[in-house]
């Protein structure tokens, strides 16, 4: 009897451990960063995995131990087998990024392969436990329990494979990027005057409904149905001609319009991670699209940075969670998932009545346990109680994380941006609802709730000249990439990325064009042709290097902070506050892009070996360089000398540029204006990147790298660098 009270406490402790981890997953899912951190699916995995086999085990040695409960153990991995399909379809994607960037459906079926091996292994348990299985009542209720499991597997596998193979997710970009072909084909010299101002005809929702037929080279589209404001398609235009007509609801929710902007962009960025082509690239239609509508004198860089955040949430939620099934099922999916969830509450809700039948009635088999195990304790009744209060706490812990991951779910579809553009667009179609003061009523109340997940607004910042004991290649990186640091991104920053995006009018320069604006090019023009290996003139090298480039400015920059810090500890400078924006871009900024070189390379143009191999040698290098520059405050004069007498080129190249910007540039606030935007420019020039798949990774992750993904999201619209 002590070995089966020990073996039954440990499943309780289990069972208790798993159902808090779950709950908090499910819950974590809807803020997709925090959700995928290692460490806690680790600790989940463990917890759910590790109770089945215990289960097992328990049941299999019934007949060995004495007030097995064995009635209470299949009741609690069934309630853990309903969590565990919550969890894996919260987590499951709409589909996979391949590293050749194209998609791949093969990883979504492992999981559900795994996950109908285990509802097979728990009826097994549930109908070889004869007898020991409880009352008629108690195991019909958790057969049917196990039946309402199975048909939501299935139902939402069914979804996801409708999903896969449907116009409006799994093939859409491919059909998005056959339209996009066809609606650039024509001469942009022969548009009507003005047109190439207005808002172009994207599609937002409806193109799986639109004639489409299949041509040797792609699907081509009917032009009749995108002709007129009427049909299934809704387009970006026709949105934007129904809000100029001064349509109530969508005056009463301005916002709306850009999230059906956001979406429809959405679904253009999707075909650089699926490999498809970018029709618009280098058009001047798609160029004015972005420099007089979403980056227009009329639109702030907050609504800019809302529009490209909202359009990469509605990315990382394909790729990442299955809102895209309820999405292109159509309303069948939700309203028959939401019935199997009322069904499955009402069924928990039973089958704990039915525990506490068997737990107080003579005969069953729950009851005869729990008399042995009273006769056992003898007179502890507390002992007793104890026992018994922990079992109904574990029963009662389970009912209540079903109905709430359950609830949860269906909350965070009914609140998310997804619903509301099919609202919207649903809107748009039916003249009868745009009539209606009642329908108008009905559907603010929807577009008012918030969105569950939200973006992560934050960047990582790192800095090459911090103080480190030492640095000891790979070890030292991965002890900086678990103590990195983020930031939100300051306003200041957004409003220069979006002003050089306007400035640059789509040109991808790596600093240059920023240098001549300012006068100083003739100055610092070596520092932006910095080669592989080149002298410390700049020009040496077989080949530029932009994560030298990158280094070598993110250093002269941190010596132009010191050196301001000093003057404004002596009070030696009348300027050290006059222009802090600028400052405040600069540095962020700098301090970004040395946190792409030292934790993504990947995201960078040069091949991650070699920035890797670079990055190592300079922070080695510069921690000894700290080391002889030790002392109270670390002073421009002498660390600037250091540097200069260093064995590493970089740090010599960086030495020289920040004198030169002390020295010979002007005063402190163009100094700072130079560096300003030649960091705004130089983060515009890193956005274009051929590794979608390293990005489909940070979407995940859901910020720390937001920056470099907003502008990647503008790749399309972008002049090839």
């Amino acid at each position: 009897m002590a070995t089966s009270l020990l073996n039954l406490l440990l499943m309780e402790v289990a069972a208790i451990v798993s159902i808090v981890l779950l709950s908090l997953l499910v819950v974590l899912s809807s803020y997709r960063r925090r959700a995928g951190h290692p460490a806690l699916r680790l600790f989940v995995w463990a917890a759910s995995t590790l109770f089945l086999p215990l289960v097992s085990y328990a049941v299999s040695a019934a007949a060995k131990w004495d007030a097995a409960r064995v009635p209470l153990l299949l009741a609690w991995t069934v309630f853990l087998q309903i969590l565990r399909n919550t969890v894996d379809t919260a987590r499951s994607s709409s589909l996979t990024i391949d590293s050749t960037g194209g998609s791949s459906g093969s990883s979504k079926f492992r999981p559900s392969v795994e996950q109908l091996a285990r509802m097979g292994w728990v009826a097994f348990l549930i109908i070889s436990s004869g007898g020991n299985a409880g009352s008629p009542q108690l195991t019909g209720v958790l057969l049917w329990l196990w039946v309402l499991s199975l048909v939501k597997l299935i139902h939402r596998l069914v979804a996801a494979e409708l999903a896969k193979n449907s116009f409006a997710v799994g093939l859409n970009a491919y059909l998005i990027s056959d339209y996009m072909k066809q609606l650039y084909g024509q001469q942009e010299d022969l548009l009507p005057h003005g047109e190439e101002d207005s808002m172009p005809p994207y599609l937002v929702m409806g193109e799986e409904k639109l004639h489409i037929e299949a041509r040797p080279r792609g699907y081509r589209i009917g032009q009749t149905s995108l002709s007129i404001d009427a049909g299934h398609v809704v387009t970006v235009d026709r949105i934007w001609r129904l809000s100029s007509t001064g349509d109530s609801l969508l005056a009463s929710y301005p916002q709306i319009k850009d999230l059906c902007l956001s979406f429809s962009l959405f679904k253009l960025q999707l075909r650089r991670f699926l490999g498809c082509p970018l029709a618009e690239v280098g058009s001047r239609r798609a160029l004015a699209f972005v420099q007089d509508g979403l980056l227009g004198a009329g639109s702030s860089p907050e609504r800019a940075f809302r529009v490209i955040e909202t359009e990469l949430s509605f990315l990382a939620d394909l790729l990442y969670s299955k809102l895209t099934s309820f999405y292109a099922s159509g309303w069948w999916f939700p309203v028959l998932n939401s019935t199997l969830v009322l069904a499955t509450w009402m069924s928990c809700l039973a089958a704990g009545g039915a525990i506490v039948h068997d737990m107080t009635n003579r005969g069953t088999a729950l009851a005869v346990d729990y008399n042995q195990l009273r006769s056992y304790l003898q007179n502890h009744d507390t002992i007793f109680h104890a026992i018994v209060g922990l079992d109904m706490l574990v029963t009662v812990s389970f009912i209540i994380a079903i109905v709430f991951t359950e609830g949860w779910e269906i909350a965070n579809y009914v609140r998310s941006d997804w619903i509301k553009v099919a609202t919207l667009c649903e809107y748009a179609r039916r003249p009868s609802w745009r009539k209606s003061p009642w329908t108008r009523r009905k559907l603010g109340r929807v577009l008012r709730f918030k969105a569950v997940q939200r973006w992560d607004d934050r960047f990582g910042q790192s800095s090459v000249l911090q103080p480190r004991m030492c640095y000891c290649g790979c070890v030292s990186r991965h002890v900086d990439r678990i103590a990195k640091t983020s930031v939100a991104v300051p306003a200041w920053v957004k409003s220069a990325i979006v002003t050089t995006l306007r400035t640059n009018q789509g040109s991808l320069v790596n600093g240059v064009l920023s240098l001549r604006r300012n006068g100083v090019a003739d100055k610092l023009v070596w520092a932006c042709r910095i080669g592989a290996g080149g002298a410390d003139d700049g020009i040496g090298g077989d080949e530029t290097s932009i994560s030298e480039q990158i280094l070598v400015w993110h250093v002269a920059t941190r010596l132009l902070e010191i050196k301001r810090s000093d003057q404004g500890a002596h009070g030696s400078s009348d300027n050290v506050d006059a222009d802090g924006g600028h400052e405040v871009v600069a540095t962020h900024l700098s301090r970004y892009c040395a946190y792409l070189v030292a934790m993504k390379p990947e995201l960078l143009p040069d091949h991650p070996a070699w920035t890797e191999e670079l990055y190592e040698g300079v922070v080695e290098e510069a921690t000894r360089v700290l080391a002889r520059c030790a002392g109270p405050l670390v002073r421009y004069e002498r660390l600037a000398t250091c540097l200069g007498g260093s064995t590493n080129q970089a740090l010599r190249k960086a030495s020289k540029l920040g004198r030169q910007l002390a020295e010979e540039v002007g005063n402190e606030e163009l100094v700072w204006k130079v560096l300003a935007e030649f960091w705004a420019e130089l983060i515009v020039f890193l956005a274009p990147s051929e590794n979608v798949t390293a990005h489909a990774k940070s979407l995940r992750r859901g910020g720390v790298e937001s920056a470099k993904i907003y502008e990647h999201s503008l790749q399309p619209y972008l002049h090839v660098r």
